[in-house]
């Protein structure tokens, strides 16, 4: 009897570790940099909470770095697979010899730019002669406000580099700048101290463009760990359309932020479920990164996407 229940046992674990072999061979591996704050990748944040990367067999690295001059920098290194990535910056970066191919985009909204509730500001029309806290050139928000400061004749105005919300909000709110870009976390934990004068025209292309860009040698090795990682992003994306409260509960956990001392609510980027690709905005932000100077070749647009893991839009918008 001994004897029988002792193969017995010997028989249920080899069955438990040939099952825990096989798993780990259909399991994936994926390093990325991205950064929690950015309430537009929020899905990322909130499928590693709830542990769908894991679920869909993909075993993700998710490297968080609020600086955009780091998460850039750290790209090139061999252990990075992909990187959430504005849409100027990857095809400057594609440009430069980094073979980007965008997978799937992000949740969508707009450039926005507010100024303190009692500024005499009212347009971008009063932009003229002020300094404004934005990202550096040749982001996309530098970009999407360029383009309407030039069609709106606006002139003389300074454009101040800055890092994150922390240091626009702190710049705006003491007097070093008049304009600030805004975003959402900014809006609901000033509140009324704030008002937004302008949202750039340009969004719809330069917004929605961007998105995750994946190194190609990486999607050719490794294309079910893509489509594992939009996996998990869409089943995020039914928590943030579904159930909003829970997504930001979760936002606002991993980035510190206490909810109760919201003096607005938190207004959720609109995010594609299932998840797509803006090729048309792509082609048009290539056209107007042309037009400003940006790009010193043309890029063909169609060779740096891959339609297989997110539903590729290229009708015109």
């Amino acid at each position: 009897m001994r004897k029988s229940s002792s193969i017995m046992l010997a028989a249920i674990v080899a069955c438990l570790l040939f099952s825990q072999v096989a798993l780990g061979a259909d399991r994936e591996k994926m390093k990325l940099v991205y950064a929690s704050y950015l309430d537009f990748c929020m899905d990322v944040p909130i499928a590693i909470e709830k542990g769908y990367f894991g679920q869909v067999g993909l075993d993700l690295e998710a490297v968080d770095i609020s600086s955009v001059a780091t998460r850039i920098s750290l790209l090139p290194k061999e252990d990075i697979d992909g990187c959430f990535m504005a849409s100027s910056t990857a095809l400057f970066l594609v440009e430069k010899g980094l073979d980007l191919v965008l997978v799937c985009g992000i949740g969508n909204r707009s450039f926005d730019y507010a100024v303190l509730k009692d500024s005499p500001i009212k347009d971008i029309k009063d932009f003229g002669g002020k300094k404004i806290a934005n990202l550096a050139k040749p982001s996309n928000p530098w970009l999407a406000l360029e383009y309407d400061l030039t069609a709106n004749g606006v002139k003389g105005y300074t454009v101040i580099a800055t890092a994150d919300d922390a240091d626009r909000t702190s710049m705006l709110l003491s007097g070093n700048v008049d304009v600030a870009m805004s975003s959402p976390a900014m809006e609901c934990k000033l509140g009324d101290q704030i008002r937004v004068v302008h949202c750039c025209t340009t969004s719809k292309y330069l917004w929605n463009s961007c998105g995750w860009f994946f190194k190609r040698d990486y999607i050719k090795k490794h294309p079910e760990a893509i489509q594992k990682f939009v996996q998990g992003l869409a089943m995020s994306r039914k928590i943030i359309n579904g159930d909003p409260e829970e997504a930001i509960k979760i936002y606002s956990k991993y980035n510190k932020m206490d909810q109760t001392t919201y003096k607005k609510p938190f207004q959720l980027p609109s995010f594609d479920s299932p998840p797509v690709i803006y090729i048309y905005g792509l082609e048009e932000t290539h056209r107007i990164m042309q037009q400003f100077n940006l790009l010193k070749t043309k890029i063909e647009i169609g060779n740096h996407v891959n339609g297989q893991f997110a539903k590729p839009l290229d009708a015109r918008y």
